[in-house]
């Protein structure tokens, strides 16, 4: 059996190599279009929600949950929903060990999702440590989610970034993780959220409707 030449061996294991890494590539950027599109697709499910600005008042809210306006009614251009987690110090019910806030925003220009924006709270008294985390998507109907920036900040000072930025390739996954571990994840809470308290209004809190709410709560968390 004839040999292959050394720099025809050196040529083949590149070409093989090459391949195996565009294969690699692709996969990871096909598995960010999935996401991407079930992302897109949320947004235009929560932006539903902005048949709540036209109630004068919202009622019927689970606990530990509040909801603010952007401008007055009837003029109205945006909405916040909070939603608060506290665990009291065991040794001190009346003093609290931990919270957590998470929010969403809704911005609209018209009838369109203009800004969509999340952010997560947390603090800890023990220790005097609170964390902000912020994600602001300022062209939620583009093809391209990657331009979101991520906001921190924290006891070691702050920092922001594009989501672009982070790594998305064979080795690091970051990209991706953070759609699909956290950020959709986040949505699908939200959505459920907002989905049943447009309900709400419609019905009037009736017994049934609340009943139901109140197992969609507990099974959130909070």
């Amino acid at each position: 059996m004839e040999h292959l030449p050394k720099y025809r061996l050196l040529l083949l294991l590149n070409l093989f190599f090459f391949s195996v890494s565009l294969f690699s590539e692709t996969g990871i950027s096909e598995k960010e279009n999935r996401l991407d599109k079930e992302i897109l697709n949320l947004y235009r499910e929560i932006a539903k929600a902005r048949e709540l600005l036209s109630y004068e008042q919202v009622t019927s809210l689970p606990a530990n949950t509040t909801i603010s306006f952007i401008g007055t009614y009837p003029n109205r251009t945006g909405i916040r929903i909070r939603k608060y987690k506290v665990d009291p110090d065991p040794q001190n019910k009346n003093r609290i060990k931990h919270s957590e806030e998470k929010s969403i925003l809704l911005e609209f220009n018209g009838s369109v999702l203009s800004k969509l924006e999340v952010t997560v709270v947390t603090e800890d008294t023990e220790i005097e440590q609170k964390t902000k985390t912020k994600i602001s998507d300022t062209s939620p109907l583009d093809e391209s989610l990657n331009d979101m920036v991520i906001s921190f900040s924290g006891i070691d000072g702050s920092d922001s970034f594009p989501l672009s930025s982070l790594r998305n390739d064979e080795i690091k996954q970051e990209r991706n993780d953070f759609k699909k571990d956290f950020y959709i994840k986040f949505l699908l809470d939200f959505h459920s959220q907002l989905a049943a308290i447009t309900a709400l209004q419609k019905t009037g809190g009736n017994k049934n409707q609340k009943s139901m709410f109140k197992q969609l709560n507990q099974s959130l968390g909070y």
